[in-house]
């Protein structure tokens, strides 16, 4: 007979630290069998045994890989603290509100208690050391565990968040300006350098983990520009990932794990990261594992809800997702490695789209995407349905290695662009790849329009 008593007993003799590593953990693992769960069931719903997406067997990374615990605490290079935050003095629900250099005090627990804080000034930092937020099972909120924001129109830079590890909320981390975009689009201010001017910018977001969020797990506001993540982990986030909004650039995403996420019910799963009209940023040596609609997804939203001004997000997209890097990251067990306009050949009728119309008929309608000059290099795919897919101009596909169980590593050209003005799929640069059990024919597949314009080395 198991001694339930005594076990809690032993539990609550730790150090605070150390039981914290231990709730964080069975967090973790309790993500992670409900991730494989639902995996299995839509495995055999469709008709595929569950090993076809499960199964890490084939490849580098194994499933101690996927579970490997991030440390609670790292060093993270941070200014003296000028402020420590008693979490015995704080109360359910509370938003606190950064000042300075911040850090939590030691052995800090604000598990179901859904306290918030919000980093408004410049020169700021918290440092969480390795405590574990989460909110409370009467929240509903969709609110974010951590916000980035500043008090007014000016523009904040120079803030670091560290060591926090965050179950539920709407967001795990949330950077954005302090008007919505719908207000500066409706007062005319559309110009990309005007609206960067008032963003957020030169952040490090350092050893922090996201988990179970109703949305995105991290969600980099329009024009918002600098953000350094380092050794972050996003899991189970129900939508995407970590979302790159328009007009963003500039930021860096390495070194960080993302699993499970975009899994939706009753609608379209999304992506582990999306960069949506961002340009200019640097993805590299990170993991992808099992990400719903895939891992990297590169396109300029096409205005969706042109006609619903009250929307937040109301704002006509005008610069491409151009100039970003991918390099040196690892992909597996996901549908699509990295998809280049991943709009272009996608029926957007129900988005209700304002711009950049090529084809519409009484049941579908078709926009030009925009993922320009992006290079995907030194990557590593493994068991991938689709490697990569390009339906936009000038990418660069170099020194990446396909394994045997990448159904089909390299797909270039749109038929609905080609259809129209803007015409075939050009200037695409792939070299010096390897696949593995398969010859360059039979692993680069690109629409008859596209070949002409296409340079493969």
């Amino acid at each position: 007979m198991f001694k339930k008593c005594k076990t809690v007993s032993k539990m609550s003799a730790l150090p605070n630290k150390i039981r914290q590593f231990y709730k964080i953990r069975r967090f973790y693992m309790s993500s992670l069998n409900k991730l494989l769960l639902t995996a299995t069931l839509i495995s055999s719903a469709i008709g595929l045994a569950a090993c076809e997406r499960l199964t890490f067997a084939n490849s580098d990374v194994g499933l101690d890989d996927v579970v490997a615990m991030p440390p609670l605490v790292i060093d993270a290079k941070l200014p003296k603290a000028t402020t420590t935050i008693d979490c015995e003095q704080l109360t359910p629900k509370q938003i606190v509100k950064v000042k300075g250099h911040s850090v939590l005090s030691a052995s800090c627990d604000l598990t179901a208690k859904s306290i918030r804080f919000e980093l408004n000034d410049s020169h700021s930092s918290l440092d969480c050391q390795g405590a574990l937020l989460s909110t409370r099972t009467d929240d509903e909120s969709t609110a974010s565990a951590i916000m980035i924001k500043p008090k007014t129109g000016s523009a904040i830079k120079d803030i670091v968040v560290a060591n926090c590890h965050v179950d539920g909320y709407g967001h795990a981390l949330h950077i954005r300006q302090y008007s919505q975009p719908n207000q500066r689009y409706a007062r005319g201010l559309i110009d990309p350098a005007a609206n960067r001017a008032l963003a957020p910018s030169d952040i490090r977001v350092i050893n922090v983990s996201s988990q179970n969020s109703i949305n995105s797990g991290m969600f980099v506001g329009d024009h918002v520009h600098g953000v350094n993540f380092d050794k972050v982990r996003i899991q189970n986030a129900g939508t995407v990932g970590l979302y790159l909004e328009f007009g963003s650039r500039d930021n860096v995403i390495k070194n960080s794990v993302f699993i499970g996420n975009g899994f939706r019910t009753f609608k379209p799963n999304r992506e582990a990261i999306a960069v949506d009209s961002s340009s200019n940023n640097r993805i590299e040596n990170n993991q992808f594992i099992h990400n719903g609609a895939g891992s990297i997804l590169l396109y300029r939203n096409c205005f969706e809800h042109a006609d619903d001004q009250a929307r937040g997000n109301h704002f006509k997209r005008t610069e491409s997702s151009r100039d970003n890097i991918i390099r040196g990251n690892i992909f597996n067990d996901e549908p699509v490695g990295v998809w280049v306009a991943s709009r272009q050949s996608r029926n957007l009728k129900g988005f209700e789209c304002g711009a950049y119309l090529l084809k519409k008929t009484a049941f579908a309608s078709y926009h030009l995407d925009s993922a320009k000059d992006n290079k995907i290099i030194d990557n590593r795919f493994e068991q991938v349905e689709q490697g990569i897919i390009v339906e936009d101009d000038g990418t660069l596909i170099a020194g990446n290695k396909f394994a045997a169980n990448v159904r089909l590593p390299i797909y270039v050209g749109s038929e609905i662009r080609e259809d129209s003005a803007a015409g075939a799929i050009k200037g695409t640069v792939i070299q010096n790849n390897v696949f593995i059990d398969k010859t360059a024919e039979q692993a680069i597949k690109i629409r008859e329009a596209s070949k002409t314009a296409t340079h493969i080395e």
